[in-house]
């Protein structure tokens, strides 16, 4: 199926999805892309879903950005099944689609029909050959997914919130996403109404003030998350969630305080741990919320004293450094991240 352009190219992307799903009539090569890259992972997920089942390994190759090789492309597309009815090939953040080699495209009728191929782009070139050839030809299908309405998002996040019979009052789901902010994508705010989800389940109901408790921090969130990803040694995620900071439109100066602030409760987290105190006496002693107290808990777990020590001894100098005119700016963030992810935390 060609490619439309629509007024609305979310809604008409996910009527496309559902069509092809309820007729099982599937297109050769599906490329999903665009701002909102929570749908065009969900929408992927159901086709791919749709077409084998999801422990199916043999019938399933998935590539991403690292491994992503257009000849071998080529040669898995066009693998016949193995003792199974469909085949699916799943392309993650290629960039493919922001080239000019339109070989893969032009090639796609030799894919049989019981193989699909599925793309998942964060961007597109729409004045590439790649995406022009894909945009024309019939064997593929282009989705373009932007963000929900806003009812869409409240009506999203009440069915998140309301999981397990918990009841929703009717303002939570919008005051969830006045404390996310108007950039806040489907991830973020999926974690906040999960975050406050998990935190309502025992008291079966879910007001504004859960809202107004655990939602107002998102600054907070995202320095966590970082610390997190630094105890795993994960750089992308970790850059990624400074990005975001730098979206909320967070000063370096905040946000290297706010990443010592972390540390520094990580470090009064871990001594009291070793020093035998349950979590509801840190939880006390820190002034904590029980939810708060748990999260730090698990990811003190994850350093040592001596790491974490480490960790506040770096972040005063940076903040020094940058204090006194040395690294400024992003490079100094960025040359702290570096240092906590290579030299003890």
């Amino acid at each position: 199926m060609a490619a439309r352009k629509e007024e609305n190219p979310t809604g008409a992307s996910k009527s496309t999805v559902k069509k092809h799903i309820t007729t099982g009539e599937f297109s050769r090569v599906y490329l999903m892309y665009g701002a909102e890259q929570y749908l065009a992972t969900y929408y992927r997920d159901e086709i791919k879903n749709a077409l084998i089942d999801p422990s199916d390994d043999l019938n399933c190759r998935v590539y991403d950005t690292d491994s992503f090789d257009l000849n071998t492309l080529i040669n898995d597309a066009i693998t016949v099944p193995f003792f199974a009815e469909h085949r699916v090939v799943v392309v993650n953040g290629s960039g493919y689609f922001d080239g000019s080699d339109p070989a893969f495209i032009e090639s796609v009728n030799q894919i049989p029909e019981s193989n699909v191929v599925i793309f998942c782009e964060q961007k597109v070139n729409k004045a590439k050959k790649a995406y022009l050839a894909a945009s024309k030809s019939p064997d593929v299908t282009v989705l373009e997914f932007k963000g929900l309405e806003k009812s869409d998002l409240i009506a999203w996040l009440g069915s998140i919130l309301g999981e397990g019979g918990l009841k929703v009052k009717l303002s939570v789901p919008e005051k969830i996403l006045d404390a996310c902010g108007s950039d806040a994508d489907m991830y973020m705010l999926e974690n906040e109404a999960r975050k406050v989800h998990d935190y309502c389940i025992d008291k079966g109901v879910v007001g504004p003030e859960d809202v107004a408790l655990l939602c107002s921090n998102a600054v907070e969130d995202k320095i966590f998350d970082m610390c997190r990803a630094i105890s795993q040694k994960n750089a992308a995620v970790a850059i990624s969630q400074y990005q975001d900071l730098i979206k909320l439109k967070k000063s370096v100066v905040t946000i290297m305080g706010r990443i010592q602030a972390q540390y520094n409760q990580l470090l009064d987290v871990k001594i009291l741990l070793e020093e035998g105190k349950k979590p509801a006496d840190i939880e006390s002693k820190l002034r904590l919320s029980k939810w708060i107290t748990s999260r730090l808990i698990s990811l003190a777990n994850s350093y040592t004293r001596k790491q974490l020590i480490e960790a506040v001894d770096m972040c005063q100098e940076a903040i020094m450094m940058n204090n006194s005119g040395g690294l400024l700016g992003n490079a100094a963030v960025e040359n702290l991240i570096v240092k906590l992810l290579t030299k003890g935390a």
